[in-house]
């Protein structure tokens, strides 16, 4: 599906084609003033043009470095005579050489001004291929390299990730292949194109050619006529020749120029390179602990100091701590596709990374006021939305990590469970396998009061845990030392016969811990919340008090489970 920009250009080129029905209208048509009106807009839009092949409309456009352009020869450029699919390389032999050569850049373009210019698209033809796919375009590989751009056939783009982890289209392609079109449209984001043009010093030169005429039919060729010269500006220029009421054509050369100065756009890559494009800073609520104070603290950098820098002032430390509601993490945790949340940090597909956040014993999120300047300000936003006064201090553990620089001597349940899981991926054992490698990031506790967040989390421990256990595999054991079983006994009930033959202690092994994990996926997330799913959640806080406290209690009985299981399967 192509970006909506695209899309509107396509219809764009599309309405200025629809040859008029009516004469008067027809002999305004053919001289193109808009279809020319559209090269002028489009030149100050943030999707542009760079090549199109409709019925009508014709443009191509190639970077030209901007000394071969000063002064503009607006003679030499008119001549310009070549398409996208212009090879830029090819063997060279003869003129009394034995040898063979490569000879590459662009050339044969009718101009001195165009030649080795940079070609930015190819259109590329299969030559003998009459299936789908025999043309088609590639993009020239150093524009992709600089702008981190990848061909995704869903989005019929080159694209990448945006600073908010959402796939953003770069270069937007259509060919007549596609369904429903009846034109070629190659655009490009201004944005990078601009960048990529001020740092190589260069200029975009996009030619055009609208041949405006009913039926080709109908048209016996040009007269003599005279030919209209028209120089708009130094950049937009072009010539004419109207034949009144039968056709028309209008061919020219526009030049689009940075529209930054260059040390802005300069300033925008390096800024962009350090994390600091456009960058906004919001101020929460945190304890600024060298000054014994809970106080509005700003994201900018320069409202805090360090340890090395903190002599000549009193601001509060970059290591000062704000609080937040659990509930701040629920988004993240909504699209584990976007998003990875882990026990100590979250963080969005290529583009951010918040470290060192911890849960506090009031079951606030806390993350450190240096950390969250990291993050795009539409996402500081989100968790200044949450943002509140400190109810307790910050954890034990990140204490012990972060500020005593230690590790710390005790295991989450949660980190118990997958501890064992990743050896036995990584040992790649017979009666265990991991289904998926996201799993074991999506697995996370819950730290809200949603019953739909702790029902997700025994979800997540079911579809990693469970379901990666081979059932072939433990039947073979209980065959090898002839317990009997049924064709009705599932993963849980085979283990527990396994585990209850193998003790030597002679206890009932239950899997009371399992067996939680798979009734509460079945019964408070995977089918329709009932009653049943209300009297489990309301159990669950009596015992417990909080949902999160439930979870990690049955981690534990999962992990000394596990670990059972590994001593008798190995």
């Amino acid at each position: 599906m192509h970006n909506y920009e695209h899309k509107k250009l396509i219809e764009e080129i599309a309405r200025l084609d629809e040859v008029p029905a009516d004469s008067k209208s027809f002999s305004e048509w053919i001289k193109a003033e808009s279809h020319l009106d559209f090269l002028r807009k489009n030149a100050r839009t943030d999707e542009l043009v760079i090549c199109a092949s409709g019925e009508f409309t014709y443009v191509n456009s190639v970077a030209v470095p901007n000394d071969r352009m000063t002064p503009v020869d607006r003679q030499d450029l008119i001549k310009w005579n070549f398409s996208p699919y212009t090879s830029i390389a090819s063997y060279v032999y003869g003129g009394g050489r034995k040898d063979v050569w490569v000879e590459r850049g662009l050339s044969g373009t009718g101009t001195d001004t165009l030649e080795s210019a940079v070609q930015l698209i190819f259109g590329r033809t299969f030559d003998g291929w009459t299936g789908s796919g025999r043309t088609y375009y590639e993009l020239h590989q150093e524009y992709a390299h600089i702008t981190d751009i990848h061909w995704r056939p869903e989005k019929r783009a080159y694209c990448r990730f945006n600073e908010h982890g959402d796939v953003e289209p770069v270069v937007s392609v259509t060919s007549r292949e596609d369904k429903g079109s009846n034109l070629a449209l190659i655009s490009f984001k201004w944005e990078p194109l601009e960048e990529y043009l001020a740092a190589s010093d260069a200029s975009l030169v996009r030619m055009f050619d609208f041949t405006l005429r009913r039926r080709q039919s109908e048209f016996s060729g040009w007269s003599d006529g005279p030919t209209q010269e028209v120089n708009e500006s130094p950049d937009f220029f072009y010539r004419r020749k109207v034949m009144p009421g039968v056709a028309a054509y209008t061919r020219g050369v526009q030049i689009i120029r940075p529209r930054r100065s260059p040390q802005t756009v300069f300033a925008g890559i390096k800024d962009g390179g350090s994390g600091k494009k456009n960058k906004l800073y919001a101020e929460f609520t945190a304890y600024d602990w060298r000054n014994k104070r809970e106080t509005k603290i700003s994201t900018d950098p320069a409202a805090t100091t360090n340890y090395f820098q903190a002599e000549e002032n009193s601001l509060p430390f970059e290591l000062s701590p704000a609080f937040f509601r659990p509930e701040v993490l629920l988004k993240y945790k909504a699209d584990r596709d976007k998003y990875t949340v882990d026990e100590r940090d979250v963080s969005c597909r290529a583009t951010w990374h918040l470290e060192a956040i911890d849960v506090n014993e009031a079951g606030q999120v806390h993350a450190y006021i240096c950390y969250l300047c990291r993050l795009p300000y539409e996402e500081q936003l989100h968790w200044l939305s949450f943002n509140e006064p400190m109810k307790a201090g910050i954890s034990k553990r990140a204490v012990i990590n972060d500020f005593r620089g230690e590790w710390v001597s005790f295991v989450q349940p949660l980190q118990m469970v997958l501890s064992i899981v990743r050896r036995w991926r990584d040992d790649k054992v017979a009666w265990w396998t991991l289904r998926d490698d996201q799993l074991l990031e999506r697995v996370n506790s819950p730290l809200t009061a949603s019953r739909d967040e702790w029902a997700e989390a025994f979800m997540d421990l079911a579809k990693l845990v469970i379901e990666g256990f081979e059932t072939k595999a433990i039947r073979a054991r209980l065959d090898a030392v002839q317990v009997l079983y049924t064709k009705e006994d599932r993963t849980i009930a085979l283990l527990a016969k396994l585990l209850n033959q193998s003790d030597a202690e002679g206890e009932v092994q239950k899997l009371v811990g399992l067996r939680t994990v798979q009734n509460l996926r079945s019964k408070a997330k995977g089918h329709a919340s009932g009653g049943e799913a209300q009297q489990l959640s309301q159990d669950a806080l009596m015992e417990h008090e909080s949902y999160a406290n439930h979870f990690q209690h049955v981690c534990a009985q999962v992990a000394d489970e596990l670990g059972t299981i590994e001593k008798w399967m190995s």
